[in-house]
């Protein structure tokens, strides 16, 4: 009867080591978590609801925020996550490094406003930050493994100032098996994914993998609806020979990944991309190519066994603007040459080739040196082909 007594008493020692950690953990680690994070960031930090199971391994936190400039009353918080929740796996305490059997994290929303060239409202952050007392190097990286990653209707809003544009991702899902550098394995349940809409443009990926399979096969699918590139020609650099004015660009992608057994590995791409309505100028805002739609259809690519097969290229009413200035050059050629347009005709005058100058500067015992012959390519030559080919 000793042996029953004595496992009673273990049993009520877990129980009463549950309720204690049920009850003490959420306070400590909403109040600990507040002002280490605050203090750290130089933000005010705040948690709502938290939820320790210590039966079960699992954490929940709801309502966190990260608030925005302390000198801005009114300013948004630069983070707010409704979710927040974890589950520890046992095997943490013999591998001695975390192992999270699941994350999620539900409608997190991230703001960022650039506020002047080169500056961010997280500037006092990163300063924070980087005044901090460098940690000494570790001769061996932490270990961990977090499993079956989720993260739903996340939001990302980037004000840019400078540019008078504003940015913003939406209802973005993601999706990942694990992510570790141990050998642990825990069951996984979720396929990697990736959607989002940006800027009112849908893009969605999803991924099947046989990654314990012999041929280590993966598919990995990518599609985006009609993104118009209009809004973001202010970052195209003001030294581009051409504006682009107009243009909507869409595809549907995939690549497939085989790794067979006593193989080479191969990457195969095939699906289809557009675009759209396109216009271009030149510097000064001459019209110079436009077309309705250019449309190409991948039948199969392996960059890897350098073969290149298209399906069809289409390329709906294209319009080409040929002029000819004052001296008889055509606007084509002076964007080849980057020559600008009121350059003198005395100009064009070619400089003498690099070599020539490279041999009178060494003297005349360098001239006499034979040439150093050209490399030979070792790599097959492209294979390409195209099925059909329709201009109109």
């Amino acid at each position: 009867m000793k042996w029953l007594r004595r496992v009673g008493w273990v049993l009520l020692g877990v129980l009463v080591l549950w309720a204690v950690a049920w009850l003490a953990v959420p306070p400590l680690l909403k109040s600990q978590a507040q002002k280490q994070l605050g203090d750290m960031i130089g933000r005010s930090v705040s948690f709502g609801e938290v939820d320790f199971r210590p039966w079960s391994m699992e954490l929940t936190v709801r309502d966190i925020a990260i608030g925005g400039l302390p000198s801005d009353a009114s300013a948004a918080p630069l983070l707010k996550v409704a979710r927040l929740y974890a589950n520890a796996d046992i095997r943490s305490l013999w591998e001695l490094a975390p192992v999270i059997e699941a994350l999620e994290v539900d409608a997190p929303e991230v703001r960022l406003t650039h506020t002047a060239p080169g500056h961010y409202d997280i500037d006092d952050i990163l300063a924070r930050l980087a005044a901090r007392p460098a940690q000494p190097p570790s001769d061996e990286p932490m270990h961990f493994a977090v499993y079956n990653i989720k993260v739903s209707d996340a939001s990302f809003a980037f004000d840019d100032r400078p540019k008078d544009r504003r940015h913003r991702v939406e209802s973005l899902q993601l999706g990942l098996p694990f992510v570790t550098n141990l050998p642990t394995h825990v069951k996984v349940k979720i396929e990697p994914r990736l959607a989002f809409k940006f800027n009112g443009t849908d893009f969605d990926t999803g991924a099947q993998a046989t990654p314990f399979a012999e041929t280590r096969d993966a598919l990995l699918q990518f599609k985006m609806g009609e993104l118009d590139l209009a809004p973001y020609t202010v970052y195209l650099p003001e030294s581009l020979p051409v504006r682009l004015t107009s243009g909507v660009l869409a595809g549907h992608i995939d690549v497939n990944f085989s790794m067979p057994k006593d193989a080479q590995p191969s990457v195969a791409v095939s699906g289809e991309a557009s675009l759209q309505k396109l216009g271009l100028t030149d510097a000064s805002g001459a019209p110079l190519v436009s077309w309705n739609r250019l449309g190409v259809t991948l039948r199969e690519v392996r960059p890897l066994d350098r073969h290149l097969a298209l399906g069809s290229i289409d390329l709906e009413g294209p319009v080409l603007h040929l002029s000819r200035d004052a001296q008889g050059r055509l606007n084509l050629a002076q964007l080849a040459s980057g020559a600008p347009k009121n350059a003198a005709a005395g100009d064009s005058t070619p400089a003498a080739p690099a070599a020539s100058a490279a041999q009178a500067a060494s003297g005349p015992e360098a001239a006499t040196q034979p040439p150093v012959a050209a490399a030979k390519p070792t790599d097959a030559p492209w294979k390409v082909a195209l099925d059909s080919l329709r201009v109109g």
